[in-house]
């Protein structure tokens, strides 16, 4: 990189600019994997130095923590986003599965997966990983918790009952994502898998079978 292709880049705001650095890391991560992450990899994107990268992130572990935190919230935005146009419980829980059963998942499973491994060894990452699956926790908690306000769903222990229903959804799709990475292509049956995962919600929350199924 020359100098004169960084004058030309344009000063951005500090709190811009460490944005701009964990959505290309996150970028990366889910192409590259987040064990390959590194200051010089995204400075290159970004077309700045590597020192600056490190300027705003001293290690490599709070980079890869902030790039997978990226990419998680950049998915979960587009989630919430469509929840939010209903407030029927039961619409938000339908969109809330249907997104996490998608097909398309599938790459996002592979960074949850490589994120639970590289996290063994990174403390940065890990407590990021801990926070963005409490996320998702309380955001099915607060849709099961209407639902039973507005009389859709049978009395239940929203915590528990959010704690189940995602425990089935990560461990159907994480052997998705594993096949797709081991086949590059996907050998489970999404009808199958999706089928027993809106079949067990159902059965969780009193619901007849099929009303989760989107018409």
């Amino acid at each position: 990189m020359t100098l004169s292709a960084t004058s030309t880049h344009r000063r951005k705001d500090p709190q811009s600019r460490r944005r701009e650095l964990a959505e290309v890391a996150g970028r990366l991560a889910m192409s590259e994997g987040l064990g390959q992450l590194t200051a010089k990899k995204v400075a290159d994107e970004v077309k700045v130095y590597p020192g600056l990268v490190n300027h705003y992130f001293k290690t490599s572990d709070g980079l890869i923590a902030a790039g997978f935190a990226a990419a998680v919230e950049g998915r979960r935005s587009q989630r919430v986003g469509a929840a939010a146009d209903s407030a029927d419980a039961l619409d938000r829980l339908r969109i809330f599965l249907d997104e996490a059963t998608d097909p398309s998942h599938d790459e996002y499973a592979l960074l949850w997966l490589d994120a639970w491994r590289e996290s063994t060894r990174r403390p940065a990452l890990q407590q990021e990983v801990v926070s963005q699956m409490e996320v998702d926790i309380d955001t099915l908690i607060r849709i099961l918790e209407s639902g039973c306000e507005q009389g859709r769903f049978a009395p239940l222990d929203c915590a528990s009952t959010a704690m189940r229903i995602l425990a089935l959804i990560d461990g159907t799709f994480a052997q998705s994502a594993v096949r797709t990475a081991l086949s590059e292509t996907s050998a489970i049956n999404y009808p199958i898998a999706t089928d027993m995962v809106f079949r067990h919600t159902e059965l969780e929350l009193g619901l007849a079978p099929g009303t989760l199924v989107s018409s």
